[in-house]
């Protein structure tokens, strides 16, 4: 399902507090945007197949996840956690 705001405090060496107050952002962020970027009708769902499937030729795909490596200040005692292929710190979103 996904980690709790423990680990990720530990993960990114953030409070506690501040883990939680951004995932509540992000949580304003996806209230405000589901509704153009999440289709509700079978119709609008099946349209998206069709697209995609025109378009790549991949069969019964409503999406793609796509990654961006952003680059960050090294965080304090992170070693080379953050560190990268690209030779620099980031972390990765994916979209």
């Amino acid at each position: 399902m996904g980690n709790t705001f423990a680990s990720l405090h530990f993960e990114y060496l953030l409070g506690e507090t501040t883990v939680h107050e951004i995932v509540r952002g992000f949580d304003g962020i996806w209230n405000g945007q589901k509704a153009t970027d999440m289709p509700g009708k079978t119709n609008d769902w099946l349209n998206i197949v069709n697209d995609i499937y025109q378009g790549m030729q991949f069969p019964n795909c409503i999406g793609a996840v796509d990654g961006k490596f952003s680059q960050i200040q090294i965080p304090a005692g992170s070693g080379s956690v953050f560190y990268n292929f690209r030779h620099f710190f980031s972390v990765l979103l994916l979209i």
